[in-house]
């Protein structure tokens, strides 16, 4: 007789509704942070200079989902240019942090649309593409080399107490073997 009528989910529902949760929290959090600095960007701009238009949508993929932020549409007296001001600052339409993950899982596999695939099964949605994580890549001023130490060694065989060396250094045999460093 099974008294248990419950249904619980079990542990990877568990994590797919959580990481579903925080992505969506994450996500709400970034757009009304984003929209907060827009906002007071457009409040303390030079008001002679940028005439402000309308508002306009962006697109930013991060890390946790896609966000649809309404940023201000300016127009610069100065240049003549259409500018939104949110821009000059965030510089990059795309998180840094899903760009760094990106590059890195590119470098260290054995392809970029694995990396694409792997960063989309990890966060549940198409993050970025592999044509994306190659011109990325492509524009890495430099990736930074692990360093490592590495120092000459020659073992020598005898049958006896001391070696000579050619520059006449005696070096003690210990062991089995004689070790000289450079």
């Amino acid at each position: 007789m099974n008294k248990d009528i419950t249904e619980f989910p079990n542990s990877k529902q568990i994590e797919q509704i959580l990481w579903s949760k925080l992505q969506e929290i994450f996500s709400k959090a970034l757009k009304s942070l984003l929209e907060d600095m827009d906002q007071q960007i457009a409040e303390e701009r030079d008001k002679k200079r940028f005439r402000l238009l309308d508002r306009r949508k962006l697109q930013i993929a991060s890390l946790f989902d896609e966000i649809e932020v309404k940023r201000n549409y300016c127009f610069d007296r100065k240049t003549g240019e259409y500018v939104h001001l949110l821009d000059r600052y965030l510089k990059e339409q795309a998180s840094p942090l899903m760009e760094e993950a990106a590059i890195e899982l590119a470098i260290q596999g054995p392809a970029y649309r694995k990396a694409a695939r792997t960063l989309e099964t990890l966060l549940g949605y198409r993050v970025i593409s592999h044509e994306t994580i190659r011109k990325h890549l492509l524009e890495v001023s430099s990736i930074p080399k692990r360093v490592s130490v590495h120092q000459s060694a020659l073992f020598v065989e005898v049958d006896g107490l001391y070696v000579k060396h050619q520059n006449g250094r005696i070096w003690m045999e210990k062991g089995a073997g004689a070790m000289f460093t450079e």
